[in-house]
């Protein structure tokens, strides 16, 4: 079955999964979402799904690691590294990285804790870390260099990360949380990590 496609035909069809899972997956959620709907929209058959992924939970998590690069490359550029970093920027970065994740429809759906305690049931620890360390490769050099310029604290680098990251997850918490006081919750916990962070 893995000579069935060259690698020109391996790499369409892994992008018009990631398309497709895309849509499917916005529009009926991860547990509606069949291998069978999905392979059907790339006509493959059902069974060389598994030539690219290992699970549909894999494709799900590819596009959500898309959507967050997107967002902090997209924000990096847009926010932080276009004006001198300062309380007021950093905190403008952070809102507007929660307003894109609550945006996409693909994170919305982690809103759901049973669509999250699938994806991290059937998700192999290795990706769940390289993600992790993903954010910690991408972020930890501007953190730095803003320390050495004197500009953020002198707090562990991937220690800042993980207050990042710790902001995202709270963020699907929103049922939890609940309606009434999620926006202002979320804006409180970023007005206090953008004073802890940042140097009047």
């Amino acid at each position: 079955m893995a000579g069935k496609f060259n690698e020109q035909e391996k790499e369409y069809i892994r992008s018009q999964l990631l398309q497709y899972g895309r849509q499917l997956f916005g529009d009926l959620g991860l547990k509606k979402t069949s291998i069978s709907d999905l392979t059907k929209r790339v006509n493959i058959a059902q069974g060389s799904f598994y030539l690219f992924f290992e699970s549909k939970e894999e494709l799900y998590f590819e596009i959500l690691e898309q959507d967050e690069r997107y967002i902090r490359e997209e924000l990096l550029h847009k926010v932080l590294l276009k004006e001198k970093l300062t309380k007021e920027t950093f905190h403008n970065f952070l809102q507007q990285a929660l307003q894109y994740l609550d945006e996409s429809p693909i994170v919305r759906q982690l809103f759901d804790q049973s669509t999250m305690e699938q994806l991290l049931r059937k998700l192999p620890q290795k990706k769940l870390e390289g993600n992790h360390q993903g954010d910690i490769d991408f972020l930890v050099p501007y953190i730095e260099k803003w320390q050495v310029d004197g500009i953020m604290k002198q707090i562990k680098p991937d220690i800042i990360v993980s207050m990042i990251r710790s902001l995202v997850i709270l963020s699907l918490q929103k049922e939890m949380i609940g309606e009434m006081n999620y926006q202002p919750t979320m804006d409180q916990f970023i007005r206090l990590i953008s004073e802890d962070l940042i140097h009047d």
